[in-house]
């Protein structure tokens, strides 16, 4: 992440529902933050190498790439963002995967404002 406190942390927003991702955008930009958003797994890739995004919420259910597999695209970057995935469903081994493809958390839905800007640093909650 920057050390530069001057430059805003660049934060991407994938989810294919409009109402949350909408949400975060609205939380994330009120914090300060300069964020991008993207509605599938090609667009998400894509904006996060083109944006290096140091942030990266990223909703498990998105079309054309699953958000676990882009999760793990992800982290084959160099520097990797911070990625937080986000799922409504209610799974024994959700922990399981989030570890196997290295997310950094898990977010899940529904969630509020302080939910969100927990993974923002410098932001207090």
């Amino acid at each position: 992440m920057s050390t530069d406190p001057t430059q805003k942390l660049r934060v991407l927003v994938v989810d294919d529902e409009p109402d949350p991702r909408q949400f975060i955008i609205r939380v994330l930009k009120s914090a300060g933050c300069e964020v991008r958003a993207a509605a599938d797994g090609e667009q998400a890739l894509i904006e996060a190498i083109d944006f290096q995004a140091e942030v990266v919420f990223l909703d498990v259910g998105i079309p054309l790439q699953y958000g676990w597999l882009v999760c793990a695209k992800l982290k084959l970057v160099a520097p990797s963002p911070i990625v937080v995935l986000m799922t409504g469903l209610d799974c024994d081994d959700l922990s399981s995967f989030s570890e196997f493809v290295k997310a950094d958390d898990v977010l899940r839905k529904p969630f509020s404002a302080e939910d969100v800007l927990r993974f923002v640093p410098s932001v207090p909650v």
